[in-house]
């Protein structure tokens, strides 16, 4: 099984968010969880994807292709200062 498969729905969320760049506090308030329920996610999603930091995650999801952005379209596409993506994780 790969460690991406592992990974229970609500890890999944919380990993979402994470690559976002959702501080803990953050992901608590939007899943509506605890921050210490956040850290355990953390801690069981770097357990399963072999990593031991927030960073290293990051770097995972990219070398093994799982991590994508979209550029989202709006009035603002022809602004060059316009950064809004959309993550997904697959």
């Amino acid at each position: 099984m790969e460690p991406m498969e592992g990974l229970t729905k609500q890890e999944h969320r919380v990993l979402m968010l994470l690559a976002k760049g959702w501080r803990n506090a953050e992901i608590a308030n939007e899943l509506f969880i605890s921050a210490r329920t956040v850290e355990t996610h953390l801690r069981h999603i770097f357990n399963k994807l072999g990593v031991s930091s927030r960073t290293q995650v990051i770097l995972y999801l990219m070398q093994n292709n799982l991590l994508s952005y979209t550029k989202i379209r709006g009035i603002a596409d022809d602004l060059e200062t316009d950064n809004r993506y959309s993550i997904s994780i697959r």
